[in-house]
């Protein structure tokens, strides 16, 4: 399903071509953007991958409007896919610019997390028509309500009450403080930052005068006064946003390459050097890792040069990829997300947002799928046939899938006493299951009983 060009910004649209993306720019907004685009300030942030590139294809004139062409980022995700590093990185990405943008003059007329993109855990502003020349003695940044709440509430939300982050997806305008504050108890509404972004807002929701119009029309008559006050507003929001993004946890999952014990020294060794003998065979371009866990894998790829998108169904896990990722230069995305309920196309008509399935569509030429299968197979309940047919889905060429027989303790784990149900589910099974679809290229068995498959495309 193809998606809507956007919509929303009465500036302007964006249309995703297989090329490029494009935005048509409706006047007056024309000539004010290209001003800016003429700036050094321009150049350098895109210079820093912190602003995505633009370019003019149409000049600005009253026959047509201006269309810019900027470079596609290469695997677009969502807000609701991802961990609390990705919406603290997202975040920091969107009050650093607006400092910079306010020195200089300018400033964000919007502040949402859906300006953001990734380009591995390295996040990158794409959204040019929310950069604007700044009234001097403004001195309140009107985003200010959106930021708390799009991206504060979002997280405070989940690392006080444990809300999920995935329900953003039904939440593009994020929540209100007064949502929070019921169902905070007394301690979280006194603690910081939930006692100024949501106690003190919900105490005086009921007592509000000032519309947005009354908001805008506060000025200081000195500028510098007006642009110290705005940018001290943009650091005690970040300041809050540090504070409501939750400390590392472990789970089931985070800590599972170190408490394994399923696999032995050799298991380990053994399948770490297929899978690295078959990257080096196949030197795929971009992988996607399902079940990434905490990356082992996806950064074993990232070695050899691919770009990798990683997702598991463990928020710890991927949140502490992330986090081992910021910085490093590593083109890896870590996503949290489960393959058997892929996020599905939301928005207006279904088709302002991709699904993680259409995004995935010709992206990728490998796969690898490593212990999950029987995940699939029995919590799941996907059936084999099933499973097969998705994977040659996701890839162009190859795939390199973990069997877990039925022997296996976890395996047996997950049966939980339907062993006549699932009798059907042995290595013949499996075999018949991906020969539809796949060829096999090479195999190996570790000690444990797992088999390791490379296969490719059929």
């Amino acid at each position: 399903m193809s998606s809507l060009p956007t919509f929303r910004d009465p500036a302007g649209s964006v249309e995703v071509r297989p090329d490029a993306v494009y935005r048509t720019v409706r006047p007056p907004y024309d000539r004010e953007i290209l001003d800016f685009l003429a700036l050094p300030l321009a150049a350098r942030l895109v210079a820093e991958g912190r602003l995505v590139a633009s370019a003019a294809v149409t000049p600005a004139s009253d026959a047509q409007p201006l269309v810019l062409r900027h470079p596609r980022i290469w695997f677009q995700s969502y807000p609701w896919e991802w961990s609390p590093s990705l919406w603290l990185a997202a975040a920091e990405l969107t009050i650093d610019l607006c400092v910079d943008l306010v020195k200089q003059g300018w400033v964000l007329k919007d502040a949402t997390p859906l300006n953001i993109l990734f380009q591995g855990t390295a996040p990158i502003f794409v959204d040019t028509l929310s950069i604007e020349r700044i009234d001097p003695h403004q001195s309140i940044w009107l985003p200010y309500g959106q930021f708390v709440r799009t991206f504060l509430l979002p997280l405070l939300a989940h690392s006080r009450l444990g809300w999920p982050l995935q329900t953003t997806l039904t939440r593009r305008d994020g929540y209100e403080p007064e949502e929070l504050y019921a169902a905070m108890p007394w301690r979280s509404r006194l603690g910081r930052p939930a006692f100024s972004a949501v106690t003190l807002p919900s105490l005086l929701a009921g007592n509000k005068k000032a519309g947005s119009s009354t908001l805008a029309s506060r000025t200081v008559k000195d500028p510098e006064v007006a642009r110290h006050i705005l940018l001290k507003t943009l650091k005690g929001l970040l300041t809050q946003m540090r504070r409501a993004t939750p400390h590392q946890r472990s789970s089931t999952w985070s800590d599972y390459t170190e408490t394994a014990n399923h696999y032995s020294d050799d298991d380990h060794a053994g399948k770490r050097a297929f899978v690295r003998e078959t990257l080096d065979a196949v030197r795929p371009s971009r992988l996607l890792d399902i079940g990434c866990n905490t990356g082992v894998y996806s950064l074993l790829t990232a070695e050899t040069g691919a770009e990798v998108v990683s997702v598991d169904t463990d928020l710890q896990a991927v949140d502490r990829l992330a986090s081992k990722l910021r910085g490093s230069g590593k083109n890896v995305l870590p996503l949290c997300l489960d393959l058997a309920q892929p996020t599905p196309a939301v928005g207006w008509e279904n088709r302002e947002y991709s699904s993680f399935l259409d995004r995935c569509s010709g992206r990728f030429d490998a796969v690898l799928m490593l212990a999950v299968i029987h995940h699939l197979l029995l919590r799941s309940q996907i059936p084999l046939d099933r499973i097969a047919a998705l994977c040659a889905q996701l890839t162009t060429n190859h795939l390199i899938i973990e069997w877990v027989p039925p022997s296996d303790p976890k395996f047996q784990e997950l049966l939980r006493g339907r062993d006549a149900i699932y009798a059907h589910l042995d290595e013949s099974a499996f075999r018949r299951a991906f020969s539809a679809h796949f060829t096999l290229c090479s195999e190996r068995t570790l000690a444990n009983g797992r088999l390791l498959f490379h296969f490719s495309r059929a």
